[in-house]
């Protein structure tokens, strides 16, 4: 009885044992959806292939580890909800960044703490840069040196994710809050403004 030639597998084709194709528009909607429901905290690469259907290493085509799949998934958000940066007024601009990033993050659970954590990290991303770009032009444009720079971007990142991770701990009923629902939602609208005037008092002058 003759034996039977074996077959040999086309080099760099997928075993369909890995489940279906991957692509990456694929990976960031299943990725919005679970973050959205769920928070990003349960979000690890075992987790999201089993909602892809699909073996854990097809994922790392697209992402290097978990920290680079929670990076690009805080970078879709972002997206969806890029600010206007066009007008011309440096207050309006940064106004503008704030609401869109309050109102992008707060829709994912735990989206605005990874970010904070991570505020001082370079970035590759590549919405987070143009929206810290654009802060540190608005910041130029106010007159700030850039150590003043630095420093006020440190404060706009606790102020406007601050806002957004303490909105997330909130309870659901107001019996067990220190304050009134409406003035903690108050402080927070008035944060912005608070900045501002903090970036206007360091164009000013005073020791660098």
């Amino acid at each position: 009885m003759n034996q039977s030639t074996p077959v040999e597998r086309p080099r760099g084709r997928r075993p369909s044992s890995e489940g279906p194709a991957l692509d990456r528009d694929r990976l960031v909607r299943v990725l919005l959806d679970m973050a959205r429901s769920g928070g990003i905290d349960a979000l690890n690469i075992r987790s999201v292939a089993l909602a892809l259907g699909v073996s854990p290493r097809l994922i790392y085509n697209h992402v290097r580890d978990k920290e680079d799949m929670l990076a690009l998934l805080t970078d879709e958000i972002l997206r969806d909800r890029m600010p206007d940066l066009s007008v011309a007024n440096w207050r309006t601009r940064l106004r503008n960044i704030a609401t869109a990033v309050q109102r992008a993050y707060r829709d994912y659970p735990g989206s605005a703490a990874f970010i904070l954590s991570r505020s001082a990290n370079r970035l590759a991303q590549p919405n987070a840069l143009r929206v810290r770009e654009a802060i540190f032009e608005a910041l130029r444009e106010a007159g700030l040196e850039r150590n003043r720079q630095e420093e006020m971007l440190v404060l706009f990142s606790v102020i406007v994710l601050g806002n957004v991770v303490v909105a997330e701990s909130l309870p659901s009923d107001e019996r067990n809050m220190a304050m009134a629902r409406a003035r903690v939602e108050t402080a927070f609208g008035r944060g912005t403004d608070m900045l501002i005037q903090a970036i206007e008092l360091g164009s000013i002058g005073g020791p660098a």
